[in-house]
């Protein structure tokens, strides 16, 4: 790697993550561009050092710090830098410092996640809190929600059509949603955690791409239609459907409940990537490779299940074992 190709590195890396600075506080695009950012911290510790990375993450937080500051004020300011640090800073600095010690690139995501863990095992701690403010949201969103309908006529017509002109429309309108938000709420850290590991992910996929360009050792994934859950992933399953079942405190439930869509997205992935396996197998034509996709997209709600069913019987019975070309097997 030339010292040219060194300093497009270093100038590239940090106008993505100084980019992701400026715009962390814009719902959406935070995510978006914290999957490049991350990249970037990796790609800087991998091939420029620790010394730039801590420079890179020092100025990217104060510039996080300084646009909440200007937005709302010295809380904002406060959130903004810890969110964006247990977001892009820590898991990035985690993943560089495994890329450079030549980890694998499982290995090197879940050094990623560690911090991520940390923060939401405290929050645990503070579960009780936690709950006791639902209510409070929930009282809330109807608040705001009634105060949407009645400031929008036609919103108020659709809510009359769609449960009676009746006097209790609205109470039973809000009621539905009520049943939403709460369901929510519960499934919240399952969710999180799934997001947060489809970033590192992407981020390390991102990276471990430019590097090849570059001739940088950085951990990469095999090709997806090589991917399969460890048979370890049946562990927590059957510790989350315990729970759903037979435990009788409703914590411990929804423990269970969350538990279960970490693991039901990572079996869903791995039997997307059977499917992908096969159609490769068959030389699929890129038109049939979309409607599948397709099809699968807009059945989401069938489609995922079966998704995570393969994925679970792949685990155990792998069924690309004789699929698997000579040169696919050395990749194992």
């Amino acid at each position: 790697m030339t010292q040219a190709d060194e300093s497009r590195l270093s100038f590239w890396s940090n106008i993505v993550i100084f980019g992701a600075s400026l715009l962390w506080t814009v719902p959406g695009i935070n995510v978006l561009l914290s999957v490049p950012a991350v990249a970037g911290l990796i790609l800087i510790i991998s091939r420029l050092g620790y010394f730039r990375a801590v420079v890179t993450s020092m100025t990217s937080l104060l510039i996080v710090a300084m646009v909440g500051l200007m937005i709302e004020g010295y809380f904002m300011a406060l959130m903004s830098a810890a969110v964006f640090t247990v977001l892009v800073i820590a898991p990035g600095l985690t993943m560089g410092i495994a890329s450079r010690n030549f980890l694998s690139a499982g290995k090197t995501v879940w050094c990623g996640f560690i911090p991520i863990l940390i923060v939401m095992a405290i929050t645990l701690f503070f579960y009780s809190d936690i709950a006791r403010g639902v209510p409070d949201i929930v009282r809330q969103f109807n608040s705001d929600l009634s105060s949407v309908i009645d400031n929008s006529p036609g919103l108020s017509g659709i809510v009359d059509k769609q449960y009676g002109a009746g006097g209790d429309s609205r109470e039973r309108f809000i009621e539905e949603f009520d049943k939403i938000l709460l369901l929510f709420l519960r499934i919240l850290p399952g969710t999180i955690i799934v997001t947060f590991l489809g970033i590192l992910v992407l981020s390390l996929a991102v990276a471990g791409s430019i590097a090849s360009r570059l001739g940088l050792m950085i951990p990469r994934f095999r090709p997806f239609y090589l991917w399969r859950a460890n048979e370890w992933w049946l562990l927590p399953t059957a510790i989350g459907l315990i729970l759903i079942i037979f435990a009788g405190d409703d914590f411990w439930r929804y423990f269970g409940g969350n538990i279960l869509i970490v693991t039901g997205n990572i079996y869903a992935v791995a039997g997307f990537a059977v499917i992908e396996a096969y159609l490769k197998r068959l030389s699929a034509p890129v038109a049939l490779k979309v409607i599948s996709y397709l099809t699968m997209f807009l059945l989401m709600a069938i489609s995922s299940v079966m998704l995570a069913v393969i994925g679970l019987a792949d685990s155990r019975f792998n069924f690309r074992r004789e699929n698997l070309d000579r040169e696919e097997k050395n990749m194992e």
